[in-house]
């Protein structure tokens, strides 16, 4: 169950860290994650709630970001740093 008090909320965090797991690869904008990830979830994701869970999910280290050279930002589970790097 996902500590976040808004149910809303914690829904959207599940679907989107299910959906990581089922597909590690993943990597995604906003929209894309509303409009195509949490669909396969069965959650209907509201694109301010979507906006909140990856500031979540980001904020705890479950899942950054980068920014693209048009500006946009693509979202993916966070990936452990090889041993040796620093």
């Amino acid at each position: 169950m996902c500590p976040v008090s808004d149910p809303n909320l914690g829904r959207i965090v599940e679907a989107i860290e299910s959906y990581l797991s089922a597909h590690p690869g993943a990597a995604d904008s906003e929209l894309g994650i509303a409009e195509w990830w949490l669909p396969t979830e069965g959650v209907d994701g509201d694109p301010a709630l979507v906006a909140a869970a990856l500031q979540w999910l980001t904020t705890h280290g479950r899942v950054e970001h980068h920014t693209l050279p048009d500006g946009r930002q693509i979202f993916r589970a966070t990936r452990a740093m090889p041993h040796g790097d620093n």
